[in-house]
């Protein structure tokens, strides 16, 4: 159960796996030490230089967003270089001696990233077993998981199958819990109720989530349960999860563009 997991004292998140991040990193470690492996001579060819490092950095930026789940640490990598500052008017003098500070400080991050990464969890390896865990479940229980905290990590599974539907039904039932789910996946009008279905394949999904919801919802504070149980529980809500997927219509996310990126002379760093 190891998709999308975080290492606390570090606020990292592994999204794929361990030995493809590696390479990843490696990758574009070996490009930006390409930019400054050769001084340049000319004007023209610091310029040159500098586009192709605007582009590497935002070639490094989609890769970080791949390799991990937060886009922090994208940002964190883009962000300004310190340095040491050139004492020269000349503008070109000026890059000879700051552009290569710039750049060993960027790949110096990604160095930093890929000496964490044996320490962090990788995603689970297999269809099968990745299949079992919706991402939302996880996201929400793995931390009290690990830290053997059963209770918490199924009322958190709970809590966030609960909000997904009462999402589903964009608000328009009042009602919460275990009386949630039987409106919600009535049988006869039921707003994620399939209208593919048959009456008995509907009525059968609504007990289902509605009797998760009386067993599990509100548990006591002392309420005792081992590793194994909390597990099935878990892969069963997230079970639940897939079935609300199924009936929420798929929207298309919003892009948003940002006029700096419109700019046709982009800073380089």
């Amino acid at each position: 159960m190891n998709h999308f997991s975080t290492i606390p004292a570090l606020g990292l998140t592994l999204a794929i796996p361990r030995d493809r991040a590696h390479n990843l990193l490696e990758q574009q470690i070996a490009k930006g030490t390409d930019l400054v492996r050769n001084k340049v001579s000319t004007e023209e060819a610091m310029e040159e230089l500098k586009r192709n490092n605007w582009q590497w950095v935002l070639d490094t930026c989609a890769v970080l967003k791949e390799v991990f789940a937060n886009e922090s640490v994208a940002l964190y990598f883009s962000s300004s270089v310190y340095f040491e500052v050139s004492v020269k008017l000349n503008d070109f003098e000026r890059d000879l001696d700051e552009f290569p500070s710039i750049v060993r400080g960027r790949v110096d991050r990604l160095r930093a990233f890929q000496r964490t990464l044996p320490i962090i969890p990788e995603p689970p390896n297999g269809d099968f077993i990745l299949a079992q865990f919706h991402p939302r479940i996880y996201a929400k229980t793995w931390r009290p998981f690990e830290l053997a905290q059963y209770g918490p990590a199924i009322a958190a599974a709970v809590q966030e199958l609960e909000d997904a539907v009462k999402q589903a039904v964009t608000g328009n039932l009042a009602e919460v819990g275990a009386n949630l789910m039987r409106v919600a996946f009535h049988p006869d009008d039921g707003l994620l109720r399939d209208p593919e279905a048959t009456l008995h394949e509907n009525t059968g999904v609504s007990e289902l989530f509605s009797g998760f919801m009386e067993r599990y919802r509100n548990l006591p504070a002392n309420s005792v349960f081992e590793i194994r149980e909390t597990a099935r529980i878990l892969a069963l809500a997230s079970y639940l999860m897939y079935q609300v997927d199924l009936r929420t219509p798929k929207s298309e996310e919003e892009k948003i563009e940002f006029e700096l990126l419109k700019d046709e002379d982009p800073p380089v760093y």
